[in-house]
């Protein structure tokens, strides 16, 4: 479950026992929001089920709102879908090499070495680096 840029999950085998937990630790979550003062906003808040199986899992409650199941969701940048598929790690790559292809036509007119040093770890390695554990 995706609550603005909190995620939360739980694992197991039976939906019918994961949903109600998540229900649980949204309240909690919910509960933790109020006493500092802060609120989740539930019209922003995605559930996502991740499973070999195409059964629907049962809704999930949050803050009087059933959740809407996505398949495929942007967390922080970085795409994480219900398959768990690499086409999302694929976009990064894409970036990362259109990156290299700036980087190596600017070579050309700028000569001074440590000047392309900088622009490579400004803008260049973060693209290839972001979210490289998951990869």
């Amino acid at each position: 479950v995706y609550a603005d840029d909190t995620m939360l999950y739980r694992t197991g085998k039976d939906p019918a026992l994961i949903c109600p937990a998540i229900e649980e630790d949204l309240r909690i979550a919910a509960k933790w929001a109020d006493i500092w003062g802060m609120r989740f906003n539930a019209n922003k808040t995605v559930a996502m089920y991740i499973s070999r199986t195409t059964a629907t899992p049962p809704p999930i409650t949050f803050a009087g709102a059933t959740l809407e199941y996505s398949h495929e969701h942007r967390h922080l940048g970085f795409i994480l879908d219900s398959a768990l598929s690499f086409h999302a790690l694929n976009a990064l790559t894409r970036k990362g090499a259109t990156e290299v292809f700036l980087l190596r036509r600017l070579s050309y007119k700028v000569k001074d070495r440590d000047l392309l040093l900088k622009i490579y770890k400004m803008y260049v390695r973060p693209q290839l680096e972001y979210a490289s554990p998951a990869w």
